[in-house]
């Protein structure tokens, strides 16, 4: 999964320049120089993971064979590595991005046609618009929910969460405090640790306007979001410390009992969930408005010379729209993620029919879309580095409603410095 403001040292770098970083040449990797419509693709993921694109890559060379895809999984680094590529002069035909990362990518993307209809989801018909030009294709959508065991709600004398119906974030802070008990080792909390940047939203804030000109984590929804995630981890707090979650799998915590809820619960779990018992586990919407949304799209790289380009543009429209691609996005075995088309879902869907993964679906289609921003890594890496060094969301100790106002002026300087 990536996050906002990850790799955003190594990619900021060469980001004045990346067209000029470009292979002039058009050669990319595992391009003979033979056969011009053969493509490299970079993209990356679990073992799992990577075995699902490859049945999709499979899929398409077996709907197109004329055209031969060099699959280049990379295990790791994927954002410092892909940079690496580009600056060298060897950089992939078609590249994996998210929506996230985008910003700091798309001017090493050729523009890319996107037809919004063919999405049932808003949201990811504009995952890859920057500032009003689409640069990378809808690929797959990983929407948030939240993982529960029921037990813990009835025994706490609560009703179980609606698979429909999100809970309103304060309901979810009252549940979890009431399913916390016992202290120490054997203590049972009512939440896995919540995530600043997914609370912020759910809880009804953003870091900024609807149109990313001014920054917003600074206000009445961002202290109180930020006052949410310290109290939960304070000795009478609901969810566990940094240091008692350190190297410690939430989701075998569900599973034994020790965590109520699993907030930011995306689809890569869905294979493990659909393991347990679901006359005990249940997957339900993010409280409030749920979670910012990856989509990760696929984007054309410049250099590609126009034989290259023409299939990249076929090797692209076939992943994202195609049902022969999209089907696969799930199985017993894995899940990538969401598809983006509708007629893939009933296909999701029966991936793990007793998961009820329609609440992944509702949440694609609840996601709110957030504004471009030019250098949005930058901006926010600086901000959640301070965050995180200067309160108890991190390693801090000093009020989030005195450190937050001050943040958001420093983020609105970075802001304006783009302009």
């Amino acid at each position: 999964m990536l996050r906002t403001a990850v790799t955003a040292a190594i990619v900021v770098g060469c980001l004045a320049s990346l067209a000029a970083c470009g292979n002039e040449s058009g050669a990319t990797p595992g391009d003979s120089g033979k056969d011009s419509a053969s493509i490299s693709f970079a993209y990356w993921g679990s073992n799992e993971e990577n075995a699902t694109i490859k049945n999709m890559v499979a899929a398409f060379e077996k709907a197109h064979p004329d055209i031969d895809v060099e699959a280049n999984w990379i295990q790791s680094d994927y954002e410092q590595k892909l940079q690496t590529s580009i600056a060298g002069g060897d950089a992939p035909t078609v590249a994996a991005i998210s929506n996230t990362s985008l910003p700091s990518f798309f001017s090493a993307f050729k523009p890319v046609d996107v037809d919004a209809g063919a999405y049932y989801s808003p949201a990811v018909a504009k995952a890859g618009t920057v500032d009003g030009t689409d640069y990378a294709v809808p690929f797959v959508a990983k929407s948030k929910v939240m993982a529960v065991d029921k037990t813990s709600f009835t025994k706490a004398g609560l009703p179980v969460p609606s698979a429909t119906k999100p809970l309103g974030t304060q309901d979810f802070v009252a549940a979890a405090k009431k399913m916390t008990s016992g202290s120490g080792s054997s203590k049972v909390y009512g939440s896995a640790p919540l995530w600043y940047d997914g609370w912020l939203l759910a809880d009804g804030g953003s870091y900024y306007n609807a149109d990313g000109t001014k920054c917003t984590m600074g206000d009445a929804a961002g202290v109180r979001a930020a006052k949410t995630v310290v109290d939960s981890v304070k000795p009478d707090g609901f969810a566990p410390t940094a240091i008692a979650a350190q190297g410690q799998d939430m989701f075998q915590w569900l599973a034994q009992g020790k965590v109520a809820t699993l907030p930011d619960f995306g689809p890569w779990n869905i294979a493990k969930f659909a393991a347990l018992d679901p006359a005990r586990f249940a997957l339900v919407p993010m409280p409030g408005r749920g979670e910012p949304m990856e989509v990760d799209g696929l984007g054309i790289s410049k250099s590609a010379n126009a034989e290259q380009t023409k299939s990249a543009q076929t090797f692209t429209r076939f992943m994202s729209t195609d049902p022969a691609a999209q089907n696969l996005l799930a199985s017993k075995e894995s899940a990538l993620g969401v598809p983006v088309v509708k007629d893939s879902l009933a296909a999701f869907k029966s991936a793990a029919p007793q998961a009820g993964l329609q609440v992944f679906v509702d949440a694609v289609e609840r996601a709110v879309t957030t504004p471009y921003v030019k250098n949005k890594v930058q901006i926010e890496s600086t901000f959640s580095t301070a965050l995180n060094s200067r309160t108890a969301i991190g390693t801090g100790h000093e009020d989030p409603a005195t450190v937050l106002p001050q943040l958001e002026a420093e983020c609105q300087k970075m802001l304006d410095a783009t302009k």
